[in-house]
């Protein structure tokens, strides 16, 4: 049956919220007990000098654009030339010779594999709903949405005023793409959402790169959500969102990679380009906790998880990674990880995806995995990325490389 109750010990765990030396967290029936019980209880795996921290949030994405290279010739005025260059592109007639469920796949594996155990998938639910089931991490199932606040989106959901109510009735988020470019009908997003009294603490709110002062102000004042995907942005639009008003307006900002058809290859890529954008537009740094918040509690906040999980503390999931990094430098080790440095991923107290040498937790719990490589370094994990990767080249019909998943 596997470990129920199980202790993890690290020189550094956070929280985010704080930073703790030489720490212990409990778990038991899937969700954190205890940080440092007083006496040992279950089974203890001693990480040594590793960082345990949340299992982290990509709080936008687009698992069925889950491919590469980029498309775009831009900057672009919005988003609707991107979308008509990349539907007119080789590449996207390449990925359909590869069906969703096999995308899908393809995109939780990217995100797992960067110790993503959360994701925010913005597509309407009868697209994902057949496969977000089958899917070793979470993929967020609980939200309302609309496309893009503008007279020329795709008409995702059933209107934005009756998409915000069901949010609102069910405790739900609201996501839509906002002023996602700078022509003038995008800048007049906000305006649209407060017509039809869709601005409020369920709403979130993707790019967000024409906010006017104003519109800032009443985004604020609303408590709604941001998401900030800088990567994304600076591709397609050479510009991105005011992250630096957002942040001294209280506004909760998250942190997003869009698909990789436009944007980042993962959060831990999306979190490296978001402090060296931030510094090349403010000429000073962010703050690395503040940027980890961004990929575990405000995200958890954002999209009404935040007690699922987001974060270690008591009965929250045990959505978990263990990192390796500098413990006295803890929030700055996962701003600057590779996908090599993560050790191991539990989710929902179960271990997924580590390093090889961690077999013998994987057989404590009776997990049964594949052995493959990740940029050389020898890994295991449930599924069967080798073969993903297998069947992808077998559809397109030459040897495809996935940067967003260097599997050998």
């Amino acid at each position: 049956m596997g470990v129920n109750k199980f202790l993890l010990k690290a020189k550094s765990i956070i929280t985010p919220d704080e930073s703790i030396e030489d720490a212990s967290v409990l778990i038991e029936n899937k969700k954190i007990k205890e940080i440092n019980p007083d006496k040992k209880e279950g089974t203890v795996f001693d990480f040594g000098n590793r960082i345990i921290l949340p299992g982290m949030i990509n709080a936008h994405d687009h698992l069925l654009g889950n491919y590469y290279p980029r498309v775009g010739n831009g900057p672009y005025l919005n988003w609707l030339p991107w979308d008509n260059d990349l539907k007119s592109s080789p590449v996207y007639a390449e990925r359909s010779n590869i069906p969703p469920k096999i995308i899908y796949q393809l995109g939780a594996m990217r995100n797992l594999i960067a110790g993503t155990t959360t994701v925010s998938d913005h597509i309407p639910h009868f697209v994902n709903d057949p496969y977000v089931k089958m899917l070793p991490i979470r993929v967020l199932k609980n939200y309302t949405l609309a496309h893009e606040c503008s007279e020329y989106d795709l008409k995702w959901g059933d209107g934005i005023d009756i998409e915000y109510k069901k949010a609102v009735k069910n405790n739900y988020s609201f996501i839509t793409h906002i002023e996602e470019g700078y022509d003038e009908e995008a800048e007049e997003g906000i305006d649209l959402l407060l017509k039809y009294k869709a601005l409020g603490e369920h709403t979130v709110l993707i790019h967000a790169i024409a906010l006017s002062d104003k519109d800032i102000d009443q985004v604020a004042k609303k408590k709604a959500n941001l998401v900030w995907c800088p990567n994304s942005n600076m591709f397609m639009f050479n510009r991105t969102g005011s992250v630096g008003k957002w942040l001294k307006k209280g506004i909760n900002v998250s942190l997003g990679t869009d698909s990789p058809m436009s944007g980042g290859l993962n959060v831990l890529d999306e979190l490296k380009f978001a402090k060296k954008t931030y510094k090349q537009m403010y000429n000073k740094d962010i703050d690395d906790k503040t940027l980890v918040s961004m990929v575990t509690t405000n995200a958890a906040k954002a999209f009404k998880i935040d007690e699922l999980t987001g974060s270690i503390q008591k009965n929250r999931s045990a959505d978990l990674i263990v990192l390796n990094g500098d413990p006295k430098k803890p929030y700055k080790s996962v701003v600057n990880a590779k996908l090599e440095d993560i050790s191991l991923v539990f989710y929902e107290g179960t271990p997924l995806y580590g390093d090889k040498d961690h077999k013998d937790i994987f057989k404590k719990f009776n997990v049964k995995t594949s052995k493959f490589k990740i940029n050389g370094k020898e890994k295991i994990g449930i599924g069967d990325p080798l073969g993903i990767m297998k069947k992808i080249r077998q559809l397109v019909g030459f040897k495809k490389y996935l940067p967003f998943l260097p599997v050998e």
